[in-house]
Order: structure tokens, then C-alpha cells, then sequence
């Protein structure tokens, strides 16, 4: 990605410099140097795992356009949608075919290896919307992954439900009244402060 030498070099640095003890009955043991990987609630996990699914972008994006995953386009001349990337969840999206799925797996396979990232396939779900459930729940099987309950959350939104529904939105709107009133609240704070 065109990182120079140095900057390589202080990554390293930050990665195997870590010390780290274990609680063990409330009492800590000695330090011991842990040799690889990001300990969880390193401030630096967020930047690697940034840099690594960029890669995965530039994957994805690369098949795409040769062919090998068929993704979603979009109507009225809209972009071509395959994967969405969100914080640390990732959402494929494509045409609902074998090829596709195993093209997919394929990928996914490769950029383990590559990045030392692991997809936690138990944690998955596969969704083949107007497929039948038979199909979708043989598939996710194969793919490790659990079969698929609908409705599901995505970011806090229901997916797959009757959003003319109001008991699909009250979740929602109550999240966002308590989240403005806590906000109210803090800027109330620092005012009368």
C-alpha cells in the first residue's frame, strides 16, 4: 500500500514490544513478551484491521470486475455493490448463484491466509432472499455458517422486515430519542457548569 520503510519498522515495533500478564485469582502473574498478533484492546487494532480490509476491498473489487463475483447494480446507472464495510462488519452483497457463493468462499479463504484474519463462519449468516429457505439453509451450511433467521439486525435496523409495520420502528425511534436526550443532558452539563 506504499508504506515506507520506517513506517514498517514502528509498526513492528508497536506489535512485538508488548508485554502482557494474566490475572490469575486476582493476582497477576509475571510479564511475558507475547511474539505476535494485536492484543485485544489495542489502540492499534482498529488501524490494522482498517488496513487489512482495504485490501479485501481492492479484492473484491478486482473480481468484480473480472467477473468472478456477480455483484448488485444498482438502478438509474447506480454504482455496482459487492461487499459494505462497516467498523468491523462486513456485508457481501451479489447475484444468488453457486458460482457466486463459492467464488466468495474462495476469496475469503485466500485473504485468511494472507491477512492472519479468520472470518468466524459460526457467527455468519448466508441470506438468499426470494430463494427457497431449503437452498439458503444447505448453503450456509457448507459454508460453516448459521441458517438464516429473518428478520435480522444490521447496524441497529431491522433487515428483511415489513418496515410499513410500526413495531419494526419503535426500536429505532426509542434508541434515538434516548441518544438525544442523553446528549441534551451532557450538553445541559457542561452549560451550567
Amino acid at each position: 500500500m506504499g508504506f515506507g520503510k520506517k513506517w514498517h519498522l514502528w509498526m513492528m515495533d508497536c506489535l512485538q514490544s508488548n508485554h502482557t500478564s494474566i490475572l490469575i485469582n486476582g493476582n497477576p502473574t509475571d510479564e511475558f513478551k507475547t511474539l505476535k498478533g494485536v492484543r485485544q484492546g489495542d489502540p492499534l487494532s482498529p488501524f490494522l484491521f482498517i488496513i487489512a480490509m482495504e485490501r479485501l476491498s481492492v479484492e473484491m473489487e478486482a473480481t468484480c470486475k473480472a467477473g468472478v463475483i456477480q455483484g448488485l447494480q444498482l438502478q438509474h446507472g447506480g454504482p455496482l455493490i459487492s461487499y459494505l464495510l462497516y467498523a468491523n462488519d462486513t456485508l457481501f452483497v451479489g447475484e444468488w448463484s453457486k458460482n457466486n457463493i463459492k467464488n466468495l468462499s474462495r476469496i475469503l479463504s485466500c485473504f485468511q491466509a494472507a491477512s492472519g484474519l479468520k472470518v468466524n463462519f459460526n457467527k455468519s449468516n448466508v441470506f438468499g432472499f426470494g430463494s427457497s429457505i431449503q437452498e439458503v439453509t444447505r448453503w450456509s451450511h457448507l459454508l460453516g455458517c448459521e441458517p438464516p433467521m429473518l428478520p435480522f439486525t444490521y447496524l441497529g435496523v431491522p433487515v428483511g422486515a415489513k418496515m410499513k409495520l410500526t413495531k419494526h420502528w419503535t426500536p429505532i425511534t426509542e434508541r434515538f430519542k434516548k441518544n438525544s436526550q442523553l446528549g441534551n443532558q451532557r450538553h445541559c452539563r457542561l452549560v451550567d457548569d
